[in-house]
């Protein structure tokens, strides 16, 4: 098991792994959790497997977004793009904050490095306010490198004054096809994907800031409106973005690649711990994650 007991400490806890193994939305359980460094390696391997197909793949980050509130997506008359690639290739459940002997913050930093390096911070080197390794490429430079032309889409600014600034100095002195583009809200953001997307740009990976906006504000809980309603309408971001890449004149002959995900949970108004709610995450994929 990726927790260790001590880190259970009361019952709202245990309670809460209980549901995310019970509620039926899931295709694996709180025992057989995806480590989110996955989805950096599932994206490598997307493009490294052959196909006659033009080879394409976004990521689309809901930062924030608790591993439970991913049953909102399944309510109403319209459910969104969570539920609709729940069909396609599956929704399941994973965790931030590290693994056994080496555990680490479940922060903003850490985890989204955690999933582009497809490595935990005690290899990449994030930890807190630290940049990436040189040596430890995200899997948008390995592509850049390959001649692979991708994206990074962002609003914190510490993304960039930070984490990946030693990567973007790298794409600029190598003249890498790897842009990082800083914009100030979901809604820019938003278009952004749109403009990729319907370009050339292969790989694209963008995180919508109102989940976690809204639980730093009110709380990191379901029963928060604006927590809920943040959820919401990154998921209708999400499907949106989903419908313009499906209604693409050139959809069938390329073979995307689309993942849903977030970097932490969270609990009360805040995250950074080793309690459940902080480290169940969520993955999305149209194509199923074996």
């Amino acid at each position: 098991m990726f927790f260790k007991k001590e880190y259970i400490v009361n019952e709202a806890e245990k309670n809460y792994l209980k549901d995310l193994t019970t509620c039926g939305i899931f295709l694996n359980t709180v025992e057989t959790a995806l480590p989110q460094t996955v989805v950096g390696n599932l994206v490598k391997r997307h493009f490294s497997t052959p196909s006659e197909k033009r080879k394409r793949a976004i990521i689309i980050g809901f930062d924030g977004a608790r591993a439970d509130a991913m049953k909102l997506c399944f309510e109403g008359d319209n459910p969104g793009a969570v539920c609709d690639l729940s069909k396609e290739g599956g929704l399941y459940l994973s965790f931030a904050g590290g693994e056994k002997d080496h555990l680490q913050g479940t922060a903003t930093q850490q985890g989204w490095a955690a999933i582009l390096t497809g490595k935990w911070g005690y290899q990449n080197g994030v930890v807190h306010h630290k940049p990436i390794k040189k040596h430890v490429p995200t899997v948008l430079r390995s592509l850049a490198e390959s001649g692979t032309k991708s994206a990074f889409l962002a609003e914190w600014g510490e993304h960039f004054r930070v984490t990946y600034k030693r990567e973007m100095k790298m794409a600029k002195k190598k003249n890498l096809p790897l842009t990082f583009t800083k914009t100030d809200s979901d809604e820019k953001l938003y278009k952004l994907f749109l403009e990729h997307i319907n370009g050339d740009t292969d790989c694209i990976f963008g995180i919508f800031e109102a989940p976690d906006l809204n639980g730093h504000g009110s709380g990191f809980t379901s029963e928060n409106p604006k927590y809920k309603t943040a959820i919401l309408e990154t998921d209708r971001y999400a499907k949106g973005l989903i419908e313009a890449i499906k209604s693409r004149p050139e959809y069938e002959k390329e073979d995307w690649l689309i993942l849903l995900t977030s970097d932490h949970g969270g609990h009360d108004t805040g995250h950074g711990t080793q309690s459940p709610f902080d480290r169940m995450t969520f993955i999305a994929s149209n194509q199923p994650i074996k």
